[in-house]
C-alpha cells in the first residue's frame, strides 16, 4: 500500500463517493477487525446472575462495525455501512498517527484474507487516492 501523505489523503476525502461503493459490498460482519492484531474496540456488559441479585461487569472485546457500537443515548453516529467503513479504515491509517505516532495497520493482510467480499484495504486507498488525482 501507497503509504506517502495517507493521513491528509483520508482527511481530505471523508466524503469520497468510493465509501459508498465499499458499504455497497461490506457485510458488516466484522471479520476484518476480528482478526487485526491492532483492533482493540471493545464494549461493556452488566451480567446477572440466575438470582438477579448480583451482576457482574464484564468487558468484551466488540467492533467498530456493529450497530450497537456507535450508539449513543438518543441515536447512532455512524448508522450506516459506509459511515462505519470510513471510520475504521481512516482510524486504522490516518488517525492513529495522532494517537500513536504511527499507522494502526501492520500490513499482515488478514482483513483481506478473512472478509468474505474481498475487500482489499489497499485497493480502497489506491481508489480513493486515484479519485483525488483524477478531480485535480
Amino acid at each position: 500500500m501507497d503509504t506517502e501523505g495517507i493521513r491528509d489523503l483520508l482527511q481530505r476525502n471523508y466524503e469520497n463517493a468510493r465509501w459508498d461503493d465499499v458499504a455497497l459490498r461490506c457485510l458488516s460482519c466484522t471479520n476484518c477487525t476480528m482478526v487485526c492484531p491492532t483492533c482493540f474496540c471493545s464494549t461493556i456488559e452488566d451480567v446477572p446472575d440466575l438470582s438477579m441479585e448480583n451482576a457482574d461487569r464484564v468487558r468484551r472485546w466488540d467492533s467498530c462495525f456493529t450497530d450497537d457500537f456507535s450508539y449513543i443515548h438518543g441515536g447512532n453516529m455512524r448508522p450506516s455501512v459506509s459511515s462505519r467503513y470510513r471510520h475504521w479504515i481512516t482510524h486504522k491509517l490516518s488517525t492513529w498517527y495522532d494517537q500513536f505516532g504511527t499507522s494502526g495497520c501492520v500490513g499482515c493482510g488478514r482483513c483481506i484474507t478473512w472478509c468474505p467480499p474481498g475487500i482489499d484495504i489497499t485497493e480502497e486507498v489506491r481508489a480513493i487516492r486515484a479519485s483525488e488525482e483524477a478531480s485535480s
